[in-house]
């Protein structure tokens, strides 16, 4: 009896031995390695998320930067075309003066003698003899009237030649002040300039320190995606794992259909019709709307298409879509687009 109880139990101690060394099944090991792959994602979002907070800020404090700079370039650029009219009117002044100093001579000499006539006409000796020579009452009072009015216009022409010079002198008084207070300004908002392009140069470099790795992050994420997404394939077309960067439109849009091609947002309208997919320029829900290269978007841009109007408060001639990176890098919005917006290129339907 004890031995056949003993028997029992070495046969049981080598079945449990048996068990332990027995490999795991296939099934089990793809269980047990996407198990760490969900752990690895969890720890790498954890860390962009916590790199992302900082990295908006470095962009907020970026764009600060970049604003004031255009700001202060716009001043600087507006001093500079005050001073460019300033010199420039000067130089019309100098020019003036110098024209005017002719005329100053000119005057003078027509001064003297009209000075000269007035005293012939008006002297003692003078006017008795116009007088004595004149035939008539009448003349007399004729050529004493001419000695009055060359007078006059003795008086009048030294008024306007001292109103002139003094005006003058006042307008290129004004313009050397006015030349000054503008160089100086330049030479302020130069210096301003100055530093802002540093301030921006080292909050750029502060800003990619961040940006870097976030974007490292991003594509370990995207890569983890893909190998947990087991590469399947649809209708024998090729892999619709997620192979596209984190964050972007293209890796949302991957997120909610098949996308089994590679390449930048622009360039998914080529490659959709060269893997048999159906394309058009009707909005239909579940299509991907494509957009070219323009503005601000080099890359282009992709949205799903979530509801076609008039539905689900959509007004006709329009469409909602959902995306990723239009309002901002890993943000998911949502907006209503007409279907003949700018830089829209058309839909990608299914599979052909």
């Amino acid at each position: 009896m004890r031995g056949t109880r003993k028997l029992a139990l070495i046969l049981g101690a080598l079945a449990a031995v048996a068990v332990s060394v027995v490999p795991f099944s296939p099934r089990a090991q793809a269980a047990t390695g996407n198990d760490a792959l969900r752990a690895r994602r969890a720890q790498l979002v954890a860390q962009l998320a916590t790199l992302l907070q900082s990295r908006s800020g470095a962009s907020s404090q970026l764009l600060a930067a970049e604003q004031a700079l255009t700001q202060v370039q716009s001043q600087l650029a507006a001093v500079q075309k005050r001073l460019s009219g300033a010199d420039a009117r000067l130089l019309t002044l100098s020019r003036q003066i110098s024209d005017d100093e002719h005329v100053v001579a000119d005057a003078r000499v027509q001064l003297s003698e009209l000075v000269r006539a007035t005293y012939e006409s008006s002297s003692a000796d003078g006017f008795v003899a116009a007088i004595l020579s004149a035939n008539d009452f009448n003349t007399v009072i004729d050529r004493v009237k001419g000695a009055a009015h060359v007078t006059d216009q003795v008086r009048q022409l030294g008024d306007r030649l001292r109103s002139r010079q003094t005006a003058l002198a006042q307008e290129r008084a004004q313009l050397q002040k006015d030349f000054a207070d503008a160089r100086s300004l330049e030479t302020q908002l130069g210096n301003e300039d100055n530093r802002m392009l540093a301030l921006v140069a080292q909050r750029d470099a502060a800003f990619r320190n961040l940006d870097g790795p976030a974007r490292a992050i991003a594509a370990q994420i995207a890569e983890i995606d893909l190998e947990l997404s087991g590469q399947q394939t649809v209708n024998g077309g090729g892999p619709c794992g997620n192979h596209f960067a984190f964050g972007y439109c293209t890796y949302y849009v991957a997120t909610r259909r098949c996308i089994p091609w590679f390449g930048d947002a622009w360039q998914w309208w080529g490659a959709a019709a060269s893997y048999g997919y159906a394309e058009g320029h009707v909005p239909q829900r579940g299509a991907v709307a494509v957009w070219g290269r323009y503005g601000s978007s080099p890359d282009g841009h992709v949205a799903y298409v979530e509801a076609v109007g008039p539905s689900n408060g959509v007004p006709a001639g329009s469409f909602l879509v959902s995306e990723m990176n239009y309002d901002g890098w890993d943000r998911v919005d949502r907006r209503v687009v007409a279907d003949n917006a700018p830089g829209l290129i058309g839909f990608i339907y299914g599979k052909a």
